[in-house]
């Protein structure tokens, strides 16, 4: 992911099956159409090879489908495949059986050939986008990037509807990794080695094999998608039309109340939800959200190259204070009070991590691990005896270097809101010079995006969802040049314990090298988590979209989704 890394968000895979019967066909379909609100802008991108925010992630997932996907109880379980695939012994041979009669949404099959054809583009050397990881590791791909070879030779077209991977090397991952991307047609557009074309340019019309086609799309105000006519896979979609709608910040408890929308997704506001808690025509449903807010660090310039700087700013960081504050509602149902919102993770890493999450939380502890608990005298501890001394005005210095600290913001935003004010305070009694600017979401993210050659910055503020339960997604992040490091950290031993937790399949050796790499990640502190929390769907008693999860979002589950 995605972050998946996804930004909100990212990088494994995603939801469940669902249930029996086409979507065209069985259950009677409403006319009320679904309107999901969000204060952020759609930036359009909607493939599943170039997309980077959650929010396009959105109607990514009900346009297009993967091999396999994540139930709401985080099972990864069959999609567009028969079964769970066949791996062998050394975990480097992967095969799919692939569904028979699944269309596009212009009618045409899809088959191995279009996921081969989907791997092939992000191999493709004129390939830009974040998803590297999924495919580097597969037999030709230096050969089909970086050489001459006109087929990706490790992806191996059995039949039709049989597809093997054959992969370099073992990756923990590679199951959920491999069968968690969206398939592409090989029939939407021409397609030549070292040009994607249309493929990349024309992120803004989709055409995958899921449930819904894009209708309309503006950047200013959202995205409509209608039923997909030729949908030939599971479940019984009874909501015939979906809208995104872009609303006002400070708006959203009110747009639910007057219609304006009837589903607010993926809530995190206790300002908005203890209200919401409190009026008898709306409802809600939580679950624990796989994702952090965090600060990112430029390990590339300015003075956060200093690993000190980086080390005294998150010590002078009140995490506590503000996540007291932030999810503290300000009137609730008695419910809802029974419901603890949010917490201070202890490092940047996944949450839901199936056997490393319980160190994220807190619950588990990791000896060894640097946790960055407030403390002002150990931030100007830190940088004295990295040699910033106080100046005259009251700022440090090194070299002739003013400790000056370009924080990068999203207007928009109720953390910052919050956040901001403490880090004033407290980083200037440590000598640093706060600067602040604020941009939209968009341009945050394609500012801090490695190769975007803007590096006027030191400090930016972004949350990550996660899209699964591997460790795997940190190899993304933190890796030396992938194009998900957004901090720009590069560091030999990290790379080399990061690797070594991937390249396994015993889980034991795989979550040993993977606590080595949270030690050292901590030392470096390229990323400081701020918060993490429970995460609210609220929305009109009419509307039944339950079936979410922590990596199953609502996009995910409109099989089992019905407006009275």
């Amino acid at each position: 992911m995605n972050s998946r890394k996804l930004f909100a968000g990212l990088a494994s895979a995603s939801m469940l099956l669902g249930l029996a019967g086409c979507g065209s066909s069985g259950g009677s379909s409403s006319s009320k159409p679904l309107i999901v609100g969000t204060t952020q802008e759609l930036a359009g991108v909607f493939s599943p090879i170039f997309y980077s925010s959650a929010y396009d992630g959105w109607v990514v997932d009900m346009i297009y489908e993967p091999l396999l996907r994540y139930t709401k109880d985080s099972e990864l379980k069959p999609y567009l495949a028969e079964e769970m695939p066949e791996v062998s012994e050394d975990g480097k041979t992967i095969t799919f059986k692939i569904k028979e009669g699944i269309k596009f949404s212009d009618g045409t099959d899809l088959d191995a050939n279009d996921v081969k054809f989907t791997f092939t583009l992000i191999a493709d050397p004129s390939y830009d986008g974040r998803f590297t990881g999924t495919a580097d590791y597969i037999e030709g791909y230096k050969e089909y990037h970086d050489g001459d070879a006109e087929d990706f030779s490790g992806i191996e077209v059995v039949d039709d509807h049989t597809v093997t991977f054959h992969l370099t090397e073992t990756q923990y991952d590679s199951v959920s990794t491999l069968g968690g991307m969206g398939i592409i047609s090989d029939e939407q557009y021409e397609y030549k080695k070292g040009d994607l074309g249309d493929y990349k340019s024309k992120n803004d019309q989709p055409m995958g094999s899921g449930p819904y086609v894009l209708n309309s799309y503006d950047k200013a105000s959202g995205a409509s998608l209608t039923k997909n006519e030729n949908y030939s896979g599971t479940g019984d979609y009874k909501i015939d039309r979906v809208i995104i709608k872009t609303i006002a910040e400070a708006t959203e408890l009110t747009s639910l109340q007057n219609g304006d929308i009837n589903y607010l997704a993926e809530n995190i506001d206790a300002d908005v939800i203890g209200p919401a808690s409190l009026d008898e025509k709306l409802t809600f449903n939580y679950y624990f959200r796989p994702a952090e807010g965090y600060f990112g660090y430029n390990c590339q310039n300015g003075a956060t190259a200093d690993p000190a700087v980086r080390q005294a700013l998150s010590y002078a960081t009140n995490r506590q204070e503000f996540s007291d504050a932030y999810f503290k509602y300000p009137e609730a149902s008695d419910e809802l009070k029974e419901i603890p919102l949010g917490y201070v993770p202890t490092i940047y890493w996944n949450p839901v991590s199936a056997n490393l999450g319980k160190i994220v939380t807190g619950e588990e502890k990791l000896d060894g691990l640097r946790t960055f608990d407030y403390d002002l005298d150990k931030a100007k501890q830190v940088l004295e005896d990295a040699g910033w001394k106080v100046g005259a005005d009251g700022i440090r210095e090194k070299d002739g270097q003013k400790l000056t600290v370009k924080f990068l913001l999203s207007e928009g935003n109720s953390v910052l809101d919050m956040l901001i004010p403490i880090i004033q305070k407290s980083w200037k009694e440590i000598g640093v010079d706060l600067k602040q600017n604020t941009v939209d979401f968009n341009t945050l993210l394609d500012t801090v995006t490695p190769g975007s050659g803007d590096n006027d910055w030191n400090v930016f503020f972004m949350a990550t969802s996660y899209t699964g339960v591997e460790n795997a997604d940190s190899n993304y992040n933190l890796m030396s040049g992938d194009p998900n490091n957004y901090a720009g950290l590069k560091d030999e031993k990290l790379d080399a314990e990061l690797k070594a937790g991937r390249s396994t399949m015993n889980e034991e050796q795989s979550v040993e090298n993977y606590k080595k790499a949270m030690i050292t990640e901590n030392e470096l502190v390229p990323y400081l988590p701020i918060y993490g929390n429970e995460l609210f769907n609220i929305y009109a008693k009419n509307v039944k979209l339950t079936e979410t999860g922590p990596v199953r979002s609502w996009a995910q589950a409109l099989d089992s989704a019905e407006i009275e």
